[in-house]
C-alpha cells in the first residue's frame, strides 16, 4: 500500500499514549490519526477515521479493551485490533484469540517491541490489501474459476426435487463429506451496472471473501451462478440462521469498501440431511428475492418470510404456472406482457389454451388469491365484492387485463405499506424502550434487539436509514436531556442525577454531559 496505514491509540493514561507515540518510527508505514482516553471516545474516532488498526489498553474505565474489541469485531470487521496491557492473565489472552486480535503487547513496551509489532502487522495488512485491491490478482482468480461455472454438480442439483444417494455419492467421490449435520444454504446477489467482465470479477471477489470469512467452519463451498453466488456451509456450532450474522455482515462491509458493491443475501432454514439441498436452494433464492422487493435489510432468513401452506387449485397449463411466478417476481412490464399472453383471445392459435373462458377466470382469480396470501395481504382489503363475479361482469378482454393488472399492483402496494408500517413500529418501539429503560446502566443495542427479537445489523440499518442516527447516540441524547431537566428543576445532587440517568460513575456522567452540552453539570445548573 503506497499510503501509511491509519492507527488509533487508546489508553486512559496520557503519558502512556505519548510514550507509545514517540516510539513509532515515521518510516514504519503507520500513521497515528487519533488518540483516545477511553472506549467511548475511541468508537467516535473509529467512525470518523476508519482506521486500519486500533492499539488499545485492556483495563480502561467505561468500556474495557475486551469489550471495545468485541464492538469493533462486530461493527468494523475490516479494522484490526491489538492489545497492550500490563495484565498477563490467560483469560485476557484467550479472549484476544477469540476476538481475532492481531497482537498482544506487554507494558512497558520498548522501541524494539513496537518495531517488531509494526513490521509483522504491516506484512499482514500488505497481504490483505493485495488480496482485496490488486485487479490483476482478482482477474487471475476469475480465469481460474471459469471451470467452476461449467458442469458444476451443485449448480445443476439446485433444480432437482431432492437428492438421491447416487447424487450424493457423485459429490462425495470428490472428497466432500456430506454426512448428516447442520447445513445452511445461502445465495448472494448484487446489482450489476457494468460490463460482464467486471460483474463476473466481482462475483469471484465475493467468492474469495466467502472462503476467507468461513475458513474456520467444518465445511464451506461456493459456486457462481448468473445471478450471483450460492454457498453451502456446515458446522455443529450452527443452531439457527442468525448464528452466521457476523460473518455475513463482514462480507457485506468488505464488498462495500473494496468493490463499491451492495450485497443482498438470502439464507435457507437449517437442513440436517444433504438430500434436502435443492429445496434449501429454493428457500435461499426466495429469501433473496424478498430482499429486493420487501424492506427487510440486506440479510434475509427464510424463517422470517416463510408463509403458511395453502392448498392450491392444480393448474397444469404452463402459461398459468408462469403467471403465478411473474406475480411475485416480475416487474410491471413482465406482468403486463404475461397477462396479455394469457388473455390473448384474438387468435385461433391461442384459443387452444383457453377452452372455457369462465374456467380461465376462476383459475386467474385463484392465482391472485394465492399471490395475496403469499405476501400476507387480505384480498378483501384490495378488491371489493366477489372477485370472480366482478371479473365475469367485464365487457371485454382489455377491461379484464386492466382489472387484473390494477389488482396485482394494489396488492403489492398494500404489502409494501405493511412492511413500511412494521419498520416504523420497530423504530417507535426502540424509542419507547429508551424512554422506559434509560436509567438502566446496562441498556445496550444487544439488550433491545433481544427484547424485540431482531438482529443487531437489522436494527442498526433501520435506525440509520429511518433516522440517520445510531442507537448509542439516541440513548446519550435522551439521557442528557433528562439530566438537563433534573439539573434545571430539582435540587438532587449531581451524583444522584448521574445514577438516575443510567451512569454508575459520576465522572463519566460529567465527561459525557460536558461533551454534549459544552458545560459541566455544575456550570449548567448555575447558569440555568
Amino acid at each position: 500500500m503506497s499510503e501509511n496505514y491509519r492507527m488509533i491509540l487508546v489508553d486512559d493514561e496520557d503519558d502512556v499514549r505519548g510514550r507509545i507515540l514517540s516510539k513509532i518510527n515515521p518510516e514504519s508505514g503507520f500513521e497515528v490519526v487519533g488518540k483516545a482516553g477511553n472506549g467511548y471516545d475511541a468508537l467516535e474516532l473509529i467512525e470518523k477515521y476508519k482506521p486500519h488498526v486500533v492499539l488499545t489498553d485492556i483495563k480502561m474505565p467505561f468500556i474495557n479493551g475486551i469489550e471495545l474489541a468485541r464492538i469493533i469485531r462486530r461493527d468494523y470487521p475490516t479494522t484490526k485490533v491489538a492489545f497492550i496491557s500490563g495484565y498477563d492473565e490467560f483469560d485476557f489472552a484467550y479472549k484476544a484469540i477469540e476476538l481475532k486480535v492481531v497482537s498482544y503487547l506487554m507494558k512497558p513496551v520498548t522501541s524494539e517491541d513496537i518495531d517488531a509489532f509494526l513490521e509483522k502487522l504491516k506484512v499482514v495488512l500488505d497481504q490483505e490489501f493485495d488480496f482485496l485491491s490488486k485487479s490483476q490478482l482478482i482477474h487471475q482468480k476469475y480465469n481460474e474459476s471459469i471451470p467452476m461455472l461449467i458442469n458444476s454438480y451443485l449448480s445443476s442439483y439446485r433444480f432437482k426435487g431432492s437428492l438421491s444417494k447416487n447424487d450424493i455419492s457423485h459429490l462425495e467421490q470428490y472428497g466432500i463429506n456430506l454426512d448428516d449435520g447442520n447445513y445452511l444454504i445461502g445465495m448472494i446477489g448484487f446489482d450489476i451496472e457494468a460490463d460482464i467482465n467486471n460483474s463476473e470479477e466481482t462475483k469471484v471477489f465475493i467468492g474469495s471473501l466467502f472462503e476467507k470469512v468461513f475458513n474456520s467452519f467444518s465445511y464451506h463451498h461456493h459456486f457462481l451462478i448468473p445471478e450471483g453466488l450460492v454457498f453451502v456451509i456446515e458446522d455443529k456450532k450452527i443452531k439457527n440462521g442468525s448464528d452466521i450474522d457476523a460473518e455475513l455482515y463482514e462480507i457485506i462491509k468488505y464488498a462495500e469498501e473494496y468493490r463499491q458493491t451492495t450485497l443482498d443475501i438470502g439464507i435457507s432454514k437449517i437442513l440436517h440431511q444433504f438430500s434436502e439441498y435443492p429445496n434449501a436452494c429454493r428457500e435461499s433464492e426466495k429469501a433473496l428475492r424478498h430482499s429486493k422487493y420487501f424492506n427487510m435489510g440486506q440479510i434475509i432468513y427464510y424463517n422470517d418470510i416463510e408463509e403458511k401452506e395453502y392448498k392450491h387449485i392444480l393448474i397444469d397449463e404452463s402459461a398459468l404456472t408462469e403467471f403465478e411466478y411473474v406475480l411475485k417476481y416480475g416487474d410491471k412490464k413482465d406482468i403486463q406482457d404475461n397477462i396479455t399472453n394469457i388473455l390473448n383471445l384474438s387468435s385461433q392459435g391461442e384459443k387452444r389454451y383457453i377452452l372455457d373462458p369462465q374456467l380461465l377466470i376462476i383459475k386467474l382469480a385463484n392465482s391472485l388469491i394465492n399471490f395475496a396470501a403469499s405476501i400476507n395481504v387480505d384480498v378483501s382489503d384490495v378488491i371489493k365484492g366477489n372477485m370472480i363475479e366482478e371479473m365475469l361482469k367485464l365487457n371485454d378482454v382489455q377491461e379484464l387485463k386492466t382489472y387484473i393488472y390494477d389488482a396485482i399492483l394494489n396488492m403489492r402496494k398494500k404489502n409494501v405499506k405493511s412492511q413500511v408500517d412494521k419498520t416504523e413500529k420497530i423504530v417507535e418501539e426502540v424509542y419507547t424502550y429508551i424512554e422506559k429503560n434509560f436509567a438502566d446502566s446496562n441498556i445496550s443495542l444487544e439488550t433491545i434487539t433481544s427484547e424485540l427479537n431482531i438482529s443487531v445489523s437489522y436494527l442498526s440499518m433501520l435506525l440509520k436509514k429511518r433516522k440517520g442516527v445510531t442507537f448509542n447516540k439516541e440513548l446519550i441524547k435522551y439521557r442528557m436531556e433528562k439530566a438537563k431537566e433534573m439539573l434545571r428543576f430539582s435540587n438532587e445532587k449531581i451524583v444522584n442525577i448521574a445514577k438516575m440517568v443510567g451512569y454508575n460513575e459520576v465522572y463519566y456522567f460529567s465527561h459525557s454531559f460536558k461533551k454534549y452540552e459544552g458545560l459541566s453539570p455544575k456550570e449548567f445548573r448555575n447558569n440555568a
